[in-house]
């Protein structure tokens, strides 16, 4: 079996338009990236940043989006679209969250960005959990 070359068979070269291009790099890149994002990116190193960066970075500039991707951004925004969905009660990670029971007569504190209690961490490698980053993340 015969390895293709991408750049032999681009799509530049079959007459698609840039916003055409655009919609095959999102389908076909961009969502193999963003599909478990909020959940792989704390236990990903650098190095492995750095390529998932590099090939947002090389579509963009060789002109098959016209938009620039920051990993971190799109990993931040994935994050936070979770988290918010997972709260829902009817969510299926909504079971992982501890909800804070407060005591009657309790005084009124300010408010917080969730209601849920916070985990002991007792690993670093702890720290990369998706629903510890979310809970210490959106205090």
């Amino acid at each position: 079996m015969q390895k293709t070359d991408f750049s032999q068979h681009s799509f530049k070269k079959q007459g698609l338009g840039i916003y055409a291009l655009d919609s095959v790099f999102k389908a076909i890149v961009l969502n193999k990236i963003l599909y478990a994002l909020p959940i792989y990116f704390g236990y990903l190193n650098e190095g492995q940043k750095h390529m998932l960066q590099r090939v947002l970075h090389t579509a963009s500039s060789r002109g098959y989006t016209p938009y620039y991707y920051d990993l971190d951004t799109l990993a931040e925004n994935a994050h936070y679209h979770l988290f918010c969905h997972s709260c829902r009660q009817a969510h299926c990670l909504n079971h992982l969250y501890t909800v804070k029971p407060r005591p009657p007569g309790a005084m009124q504190l300010r408010t917080r960005g969730h209601q849920f209690e916070l985990p002991a961490i007792k690993y670093e490698f702890n720290k990369r959990n998706f629903i510890v980053r979310s809970l210490f993340n959106y205090v």
